[in-house]
């Protein structure tokens, strides 16, 4: 009598996925606030807005990870390949959250650029330099023209040479 074996589990654990999403946002959200404190600190953003980026990246940490143990788990795949499955979902679950949720507020520019400085008008005298050194570079390249040369002839040293 052959047995069936079914590959995929038959459940999957709602513990589980449900302990990996808590776990996400705890990540998630440590990080962003570890991240907004330092913005609020810097006046680079309000308490609000960080707030916001907090709840908003616990969020989707939370959905990314419960979406990559719900996946990984109905594959029923080894340890190894399970890590490597978690983290390949998750990163691109993670990924399309961040494109679907704007950020509460654009990221600040790293340093305002310094004005730039006019340039001095130019004078006839510097325009008329210019176009002689412009002149002068096209006129100074050489073209070389191809030497004619003859063809070359070799002529056998041997018993059938002229004699005069």
């Amino acid at each position: 009598m052959i047995k069936k074996t079914n590959p995929l589990p038959k459940t999957i654990s709602v513990a589980n996925v449900t302990g990996a999403a808590v776990f996400g946002a705890l990540v998630g959200g440590t990080a962003a606030a570890a991240k907004g404190i330092r913005q609020v600190k810097t006046g680079r953003a309000t308490k609000e807005e960080a707030a916001l980026d907090v709840a908003r990246e616990a969020g989707s940490t939370a959905v990314a990870a419960g979406a990559a143990t719900a996946v990984v788990g109905a594959l029923g795949l080894g340890s190894f390949l399970s890590i490597l499955g978690i983290a390949a979902v998750a990163t691109g679950t993670k990924y399309a959250m961040d494109s679907l949720l704007p950020p509460a507020k654009p990221a600040p520019a790293k340093a305002p650029a310094a004005p730039a400085k006019k340039a001095a008008p130019k004078t006839a005298a510097k325009k008329s330099a210019t176009k002689k050194t412009a002149a002068k570079r096209k006129t100074t390249k050489k073209s070389t023209a191809k030497k004619a040369t003859a063809p070359k002839t070799t002529a056998k040293a041997g018993p059938e040479t002229d004699k005069q």
